[in-house]
């Protein structure tokens, strides 16, 4: 009973600040360029007018553009309990492993593209293409992102992945290289520039936005908590492998614990923005040597781990 209670807490927790950070980041991005912007709450509201609104089908669509947005959402939840982001043990009750986090997530990308394709439009098709190119690019070097720790600690466990970073010199190179790996999978992942433009639907642009155009009503607002949910993970996985504070890191007394995760959280989705204003939307066949660059510095802080640089 136990077990469930925390799934259902953390769960339910995760879904509640989700729109939160997202709003961060638009507010952050607002005040950089110098607008008035949206408030921190505005993707709340969002949420509630698309579940209020009508509910409209394109007439090829089959079962699968219906299921898509609760199977997306479903997969996304399921991976935020994979691993301990507000306690430990994970809410599953085992220590979660980073290799089903990675797969949840391209397993829910994976619906996405289906269903941009169920709709037998061209900018779904457009759409479910790019990103599945992405996808194959971004995976690897998501994966990447946690090889030095894995190196370190022998294990895909995400308690010993924590551990391992916790572990290291704070101010290392490999933690420097982390960083910026870091950076670049975090706005892949979450579609923002300079690989997407969330906020645009010039079909020579657009990636994702292009798979959810049919949608409307409560199925894109299912969709939308999916993505912002999802945007959240990679985040606190970013932020746990890099500042290992709070849950299976660094101890912290148990009132610091969650104001520490929070922060962790904050910052770095106000980091994001920040990335995210300073860059212009790169042309799509450019994408493999920017994700690249995510993966090579993965690869090059494991090779300093074998070689004992901290």
């Amino acid at each position: 009973m136990a077990m469930w209670g925390a799934a259902v807490g953390q769960a339910l927790a995760v879904l509640l600040v989700a729109p939160l950070v997202h709003g961060l980041i638009q507010r952050t991005k607002a005040a950089l360029q110098g607008r008035h912007g949206p408030g921190l709450l505005q993707p709340y509201f969002t949420l509630i007018k698309l579940w209020r609104r009508q509910d409209i089908r394109p007439t090829p669509a089959s079962w699968i553009f219906v299921a898509a947005p609760r199977l997306a959402l479903g997969i996304v939840v399921a991976a935020t309990l994979s691993v301990p982001l507000l306690w430990n043990p994970a809410p599953l009750g085992w220590d979660g492993d980073f290799v089903v986090v990675v797969g949840l997530l391209a397993l829910e990308r994976y619906v996405l593209s289906l269903a941009g394709l169920d709709t037998g439009t061209p900018f779904g098709g457009l759409g479910s293409s790019r990103e599945s190119i992405v996808g194959a690019l971004v995976e690897p070097a998501l994966f990447a992102l946690a090889l030095p720790w894995m190196v370190l600690a022998g294990s895909t466990a995400w308690p010993a992945l924590v551990a391992a970073s916790a572990s290291a010199t704070p101010a290392s190179v490999v933690r420097f290289f982390g960083l910026g790996a870091g950076l670049i999978v975090s706005l892949a992942e979450t579609g923002r520039l300079p690989v997407d433009n969330p906020d645009t639907h010039l079909e020579l642009t657009m990636i994702h936005e292009a798979m959810l155009l049919e949608y409307s009503g409560p199925q894109l607002a299912l969709i939308s908590l999916a993505q912002m949910t999802k945007q959240l993970l990679v985040l606190a996985l970013v932020a746990d492998l890099l500042v290992p504070w709070g849950v299976g890191g660094l101890a912290l007394p148990p009132g610091v614990q969650p104001v520490a995760v929070l922060a962790k959280w904050a910052a770095l989705a106000a980091g994001l923005g920040v990335a995210e204003s300073l860059s212009a939307k790169l042309r799509f066949f450019r994408l493999p040597g920017y994700l690249g660059a995510a993966a090579a510095l993965s690869s090059a802080a494991a090779v300093l781990q074998v070689w004992g640089v901290r």
